[in-house]
């Protein structure tokens, strides 16, 4: 039975949740290149021993999407088994949820809102300490990004192996890297991928893959859906950080 109702609140700049309603924008606006942006309002509309009911509004604060997915973590064991307004899954920590059909375009300053239900563990029920829409990180920052620089133009590696680039889009304080793993010449079933960040770095936030920790040297590991790629063959991820970014290359193993 529902025993009773809970809201939280937490910017996505902060990593601890308290009491209301969790909120998180990003306005991004580059010469040459679409703006990108995003507002994400989320909320525990309930909870119960073993569950909790959540709600998401995801406004496009950039230029018109004609399809939408948000990504988020979770820190604390908790996993989405139903929604509505939307596509959910979940791998590991990580939940995405996808439009559905009458929802999928989005104007500039356009909204969709969608719900779920999520098993936690009696114990802690934090929000999600940031989220991206499509790729891009909705981190409560209006200042604009740079471009991504070009990645060197290195081929894959002959044989069995796989070669990992990376694009950063940095700005004052922050940044987010879009990483593509590229298969050698036979097929991978797993990679993992090793970044060195810089001194005061920190990842804040995953998506398509897993990783190992928060600074330092971290290793970025596929998840369920990802870790197969044909040869010659591409598949990508990206993070979230705080401070400057890591170089455009970096370590891949396949499994």
């Amino acid at each position: 039975m529902r025993t009773g109702r809970r809201r939280m609140t937490l910017i996505a700049t902060t990593a601890a949740a308290t009491a209301t309603l969790v909120t998180a924008g990003l306005l991004t606006s580059v010469s040459a290149q679409a703006a990108a942006g995003c507002q994400v309002a989320y909320s525990v509309a309930s909870q119960w021993p073993g569950g909790f009911t959540g709600n998401v509004t995801v406004t496009n604060l950039g230029d018109p999407l004609s399809g939408w997915t948000l990504r988020w973590s979770y820190g604390a064991g908790q996993q989405v088994n139903q929604a509505w307004g939307a596509t959910a899954s979940q791998s590991g920590s990580q939940v995405s949820a996808t439009n559905v059909d009458y929802n999928g375009n989005l104007a500039t300053n356009g909204s969709a809102t969608f719900g779920f239900n999520a098993s936690w563990n009696n114990s802690s029920n934090p929000a999600p300490s940031s989220f991206t829409l499509n790729n891009v990180a909705c981190t409560g920052s209006t200042t604009p990004t740079t471009p991504p620089p070009t990645p060197p133009n290195s081929p894959p590696p002959a044989g069995d192996g796989c070669y990992a680039s990376i694009a950063i889009n940095q700005w004052a304080g922050g940044f987010t890297a879009s990483v593509t793993v590229t298969a050698g010449m036979s097929e991978i079933n797993g990679w993992t991928v090793t970044v060195v960040l810089p001194g005061g770095a920190g990842v804040s936030g995953t998506w398509n893959a897993q990783a190992s920790g928060t600074s330092g040297t971290v290793e970025f590991t596929n998840v369920s859906y990802n870790g197969r790629v044909a040869g010659r063959q591409s598949t990508n991820f990206g993070f979230q950080g705080t401070g400057t970014g890591p170089g455009v290359q970096a370590d891949c193993v396949p499994a």
